[in-house]
C-alpha cells in the first residue's frame, strides 16, 4: 500500500484537485465547509486495477495549520506539490516543499493547478520557475504537470503519473516492527474506541496485541479497516483504523503511538542534526520552538552545540519541556511555539541525551553522521556513551534484529565496533578502558575488582570482560580475590592448585613433567599459565622443567665452555645426567633462549 499527499499554498485547489482525482471530498469539518478552507487533514482513496488501493492525504495549506500539516505528511510516500498558475510558487510553497525535504518525502510530483486561468505560455514561464527551483535538491527530476481540477484538464494523465511514480519507488523489506502515530480518536455507538492513522514499518494483524504511548498500556487489536473495508491486517503505508479493547476513546489523542515492539526511547533531550529553513535568519541559543514529529507535536528549547547554526546541518541539542517518545533517524520539524512558522528540522541521532556522559564526546564523534544510515547511528550511540548492550541497540531502533546484525558485524569487520559476549563497543573507548584496567593491574599488585573497577571508572562486569580479554594475552593469576598480572606474579602469590604443579615440577628433577600424559583439562591449563608466568619452562616434546631446574641445568651446560670452544652432545648428557631423550630437547632449548648454537655435531657458545 502506498500514501500520496497534497502540499502547497493556501488556495491553490488541492482539495478540489483530490476531489477530481477520486470524487471524494475531504473537508469533513463544519468551519472548512463554510470557510472553504482546509483547516485538517482530510482522506481519500483512488482505486487502481491490479495495483490496489493508494490512500490520498489533503493538508491544510494555511500557514495557522503547519502542525497539522506536517501530521498529514509525515507518513507519505509521494507528494503533489500543488501551485496555482495564477499565484505561482508561493511562500506557503516554499514552506511546505522544505517540509517535504525534512520530513525524507521520496518523490514529488508538481502539480499546475487552475489551468484553466490561463494560456499554455503561462503554464511555460510556471514550469521554467518550477524547474529553477527544484535544482540542486534531492527532486530535480520530479515530473511536472498542468492540470484544472475545475474543468478536468490532466486529471487522467495525473493518474496515470501517480501510478508510474509509485512504481519507481525504492522497496523497503526490513519492516518488522509495526507503528501507527494516531491522528484521529472517536467512539462510534456500540463499537468502543476506534483510532485511525498512517501505518508504517509493518503489519498488524486482528487480535495483536499492541502498546500504546505514552500511556504504556497494552491493548488488544479487535477490528482493523481501511477505507470502509475490512480486513484481518493492515499493512505499511495504509490509512487504516484499529478498534481498540480496554482503553476509552478520551484517554488518546493525536500524536499518540501505537506500536507492536516498542522500540520508542522517551527522553527529555535529544541530539539532532538540524537545518535551518531561512540561512539568513540567525537562531539564537535556547529558542523556544515546537518540535513536529509523527502527528505528535512538543515544546522545549533548542540549545546550540557549536557557537552557530550553519547553513547546512548543524548538531543541536533539544530540551522537551515534557517526556516524549523518539527514535534514532526519526525526522522532525521545528515551528515557533504555536506552530504559525517554521524554523527548519532535520533527524534525531542520539535520543537521549545525558550531560554527564556524552557531552565532552559530542563535537570529536559528530563527524561520524553523513548521511543518517543505520550504521551510523549505531556507531555514534557507541561514540558517544562507549558501550551498550547489543539487546538494547536491537530495542531502540525500528529496523529488524536480522538487518541490526548484518550491520553491526560488517562494523566489527572494519573494527570500528568490538563485540564482547552480550556488549558492543566503540573502539576508541575499549582501548582506552584496556589501558586503564592494564595500568591498575601493574600499577597496585594484587588488587581486586572493586579497586581495579574503581580506578578505571567502569563497572564491574564492564571490567571483568576487559580482564578476560587480557587473559587471553597474558597471564592473570588469582588467588583470595586478588589480581595479580604477568610478571608481577609472585610464587607466594599462586593459588594452591598451581602451587602444588611447582612443587610436582621440582621433585621431578631431569625427568620433568609431560604434557602429553596429563589427561585434566584444568590441570593442563594451569601448567601452561605457569609456562606463560616463567614458572614451568616448556621444551620440544612436551616437556616441561621447574624454571630452577632448567636454570640449573643450563647452567652446567654453560659452564663446560670454560675449558673449551665446543661441546658436544655426550659431553652435555655427561654434565647434566639426562637421556638422549631429554638432552636434545634441552640444548635446543638453550639455542633458543640465545646462549648457544649448534655447528654440526658440535654446540658453540654465543
Amino acid at each position: 500500500m502506498y500514501i500520496v499527499g497534497t502540499s502547497g499554498h493556501i488556495d491553490h485547489g488541492k482539495t478540489s484537485l483530490i476531489r477530481a482525482l477520486t470524487g471524494i471530498d475531504c473537508d469533513r469539518l463544519p468551519e472548512e465547509k463554510e470557510r472553504e478552507m482546509t483547516i485538517d487533514i482530510g482522506f481519500a482513496n483512488i482505486e487502481y486495477p491490479k495495483f490496489g488501493t493508494v490512500s490520498i492525504i489533503d493538508v491544510p495549506g494555511h500557514e495557522r495549520f503547519i502542525r497539522n500539516m506536517v501530521a498529514g505528511a509525515w507518513g507519505i510516500d509521494i507528494a503533489l506539490l500543488v501551485i496555482a498558475l495564477d499565484d505561482g510558487w508561493m511562500l506557503q510553497t516554499e514552506d511546505h516543499f522544505r517540509v517535504l525535504q525534512l520530513l525524507g518525502v521520496e518523490r514529488i510530483i508538481v502539480v499546475i493547478n487552475k489551468c484553466d486561468l490561463g494560456d499554455d505560455e503561462m503554464i511555460e514561464i510556471i514550469k521554467e520557475e518550477v524547474k529553477e527551483r527544484l535544482s540542486n535538491t534531492n527532486y530535480s527530476d520530479s515530473d511536472i504537470i498542468a492540470v484544472s481540477a475545475k474543468t478536468g484538464l490532466g486529471i487522467k494523465e495525473l493518474k496515470e503519473l501517480i501510478l508510474a511514480n509509485l512504481r519507481r519507488l525504492s522497496k523497503t523489506v526490513d519492516a518488522d516492527k509495526p507503528y501507527l502515530y494516531i491522528d484521529r480518536v472517536f467512539s462510534p455507538k456500540g463499537v468502543g474506541t476506534v483510532i485511525t492513522g498512517t501505518l508504517k514499518n509493518g503489519i498488524f494483524k486482528e487480535n495483536d496485541i499492541v502498546t500504546i504511548l505514552p500511556l504504556r498500556r497494552e491493548v488488544k487489536i479487535k477490528k482493523i479497516e481501511s477505507h470502509y473495508r475490512e480486513l484481518t491486517e493492515g499493512v505499511p503505508s495504509q490509512r487504516t483504523a484499529l478498534n481498540l479493547a480496554n482503553v476509552n476513546s478520551d484517554e488518546l489523542k493525536r500524536g499518540d503511538i501505537i506500536c507492536k515492539y516498542n522500540f520508542f526511547t522517551e527522553t527529555h533531550d535529544i541530539i539532532a542534526w538540524f537545518k535551518p529553513l531561512d540561512k539568513k535568519k540567525k537562531i539564537r541559543n535556547n529558542t523556544y520552538v515546537e518540535i513536529l514529529s509523527g502527528t505528535n507535536s512538543a515544546t522545549g528549547k533548542i540549545i546550540l552545540i557549536e557557537d552557530s547554526i550553519s547553513e547546512g546541518y548543524s548538531p543541536v541539542r533539544i530540551h522537551f519541556d515534557e517526556k516524549t517518545f523518539v527514535y534514532p533517524g526519526q525526522p522532525f520539524v521545528l515551528t515557533n511555539p504555536g506552530g504559525f512558522r517554521i524554523i527548519g528540522g532535520g533527524k534525531i541521532i542520539l535520543p537521549f541525551y545525558d550531560p554527564s556522559r556524552h557531552k565532552h564526546k559530542l563535537k570529536s564523534y559528530i563527524s561520524i553522521i553523513k548521511d543518517f544510515s543505520i550504521a551510523e547511528l549505531i556507531l555514534f550511540e557507541l561514540a558517544t556513551s562507549g558501550y551498550k548492550k547489543k539487546e538494547d541497540i536491537f530495542k531502540s531502533l525500528p529496523n529488524s534484529k536480522k538487518f541490526l546484525e548484518k550491520t553491526i558485524s560488517e562494523k566489527s569487520e572494519t573494527g570500528d565496533i568490538l563485540i564482547r559476549g552480550e556488549y558492543l563497543f566503540h573502539k576508541d573507548f575499549y582501548q582506552e578502558a584496556l589501558e586503564k584496567v592494564n595500568k591498575t593491574l601493574k600499577s597496585k599488585i594484587g588488587s581486586n575488582l572493586k579497586e581495579i573497577s574503581d580506578s578505571a571508572g567502569l563497572s564491574h562486569e564492564i571490567t571483568s570482560i576487559i580482564i578476560s580479554d587480557i587473559s587471553a594475552r597474558e597471564v592473570i593469576i588469582e588467588k583470595d580475590g586478588r589480581l595479580f598480572a604477568g610478571g608481577f606474579v609472585t610464587e607466594e602469590s599462586l593459588p594452591d592448585s598451581k602451587k602444588k604443579i611447582l612443587q610436582e615440577a621440582f621433585k621431578s628433577a631431569g625427568d620433568g613433567l609431560e604434557l602429553d600424559k596429563i589427561k585434566d583439562d584444568f590441570l593442563k591449563k594451569d601448567i601452561k599459565d605457569l609456562i606463560k608466568l616463567g614458572f614451568l619452562i616448556s621444551l620440544d616434546g612436551n616437556i616441561i622443567y621447574h624454571k630452577d631446574i632448567y636454570n640449573s641445568m643450563r647452567d652446567k651446560i654453560i659452564a663446560l665452555f670454560d675449558a673449551k670452544d665446543k661441546i658436544t652432545v655426550p659431553e652435555a648428557k655427561d654434565a647434566v645426567g639426562l637421556s638422549r631423550k631429554y638432552i636434545l630437547p634441552l640444548l635446543n632449548r638453550i639455542e633458543s633462549d640465545g646462549l648457544i648454537k649448534r655447528l654440526g655435531d658440535f654446540r658453540i657458545k654465543v
